[in-house]
């Protein structure tokens, strides 16, 4: 390389790691945030709190997307659950049966029978209102997380730029 070539080679380095560090840091807020989701998922499902995990089928389900180069030095990615379940559980609302009379569901405890009524574990509905339990929010403890995140991302950049 000759001294002329050198200002270029540097400039397209910088860009280099400009583009690679935001990929990664984007990359770690991502996962970062998922990771704080999925953990959030514990305990007993009260209103207004994330829900509790039973099967794990919606915690398995919030996923990071890879992140993408939107421009010099920015990346965008995105984290989404992807069952059929996940919005309700998330902003509420009401459930009506689709393919049944109603909808059945099976209890642990008996209530009170009626005159006549057999004694079932189950309970029939014809609609149900589930209240909201939201679970992707960004607070300021999971903002922390992803920030501390990338920084770890683009540090790790920068030192593999330096040593290599």
């Amino acid at each position: 390389m000759t001294p002329a070539e050198l200002p270029g080679k540097l400039r397209q380095l910088g860009a280099d790691v400009r583009d690679r560090a935001a990929v990664d840091a984007a990359d770690a807020m991502a996962q970062a945030f998922q990771r704080t989701v999925v953990k959030s998922m514990t305990g007993a499902s009260v209103p207004g709190q994330p829900p509790a995990r039973r099967t794990g089928t919606l915690a398995r389900s919030v996923r990071p997307e890879p992140a993408k180069l939107t421009g010099a030095g920015r990346a965008s990615s995105s984290v989404a659950p992807h069952t059929v379940y996940a919005r309700i559980q998330q902003l509420g609302g009401d459930i009506y049966p689709v393919r049944a009379k109603a909808l059945r569901w099976k209890v642990k405890t008996f209530g009170p029978l009626q005159k006549g009524a057999k004694r079932s574990n189950y309970v029939y509905a014809l609609h149900v209102y589930l209240p909201p339990r939201p679970y992707i929010f960004m607070n300021s403890e999971r903002r922390q997380q992803c920030r501390s995140a990338a920084v770890k991302a683009v540090s790790a950049v920068v030192k593999e730029a330096l040593s290599g």
